[in-house]
């Protein structure tokens, strides 16, 4: 079965880290798949006039090293070291797929000049970007789960660990290196 179509499957709960090959190689497609869909998702925000490539290359990379050091720590806490690279694959992918959906919704999104019921779009947007937001949690969830061996809610919350981590660091990076903006990219 092909590497990207485990990582489709994961973003409906039939397959998980246990399913993914072992070893490097599908680790560094997956990061490499995740750091292409990333340079996607930062040229549509780039295109809305938000920074630089460059800043968003360094924030995805650092993006990558939370993902790698918050899911690996755990995995060595909870005595699972040789589930690492797996859980890393599934993590991976899975972010990439997801990024992918979201990829038409931020090349999308409504701004003021575009119409007048700009209200009735914007609000259609952030549902629709509230539950693919809900939609990562899960999928990130059901993995972490997988790999660590958690409950569910456990899981869920776990996955929403990353998700503050990343934004803390995301946050303070883009103030950095996005001076003079008004607003964090979106």
């Amino acid at each position: 079965m092909s590497l990207i179509r485990l990582f489709f499957q994961l973003l409906f709960l039939r397959a998980g880290p246990e399913d993914m090959p072992a070893g490097q190689r599908p680790l560094l497609i997956a990061v490499a798949f995740y750091l292409v869909v990333g340079v996607l998702l930062d040229l549509a925000v780039a295109s809305e006039g938000q920074g630089g490539l460059g800043a968003g290359l360094l924030l995805l990379g650092a993006d990558a090293i939370v993902l790698v050091g918050y899911s690996a720590g755990l995995a060595v806490l909870r005595n699972h070291r040789a589930r690492i690279p797996q859980m890393l694959t599934a993590l991976f992918g899975a972010t990439a797929m997801l990024g992918l959906v979201a990829w038409p919704l931020v090349a999308m999104q409504p701004t003021g000049a575009e119409a007048a019921d700009i209200d009735t779009q914007l609000g259609i947007w952030s549902v629709l970007m509230i539950a693919l937001f809900a939609w990562n949690l899960v999928v990130l969830g059901q993995i972490y789960r997988r790999t660590l061996d958690f409950g569910a809610a456990i899981g869920v919350l776990t996955a929403l660990g990353y998700f503050i981590l990343s934004s803390l660091v995301y946050m303070t990076l883009a103030v950095q290196l996005l001076p003079g903006e008004t607003a964090l990219p979106t």
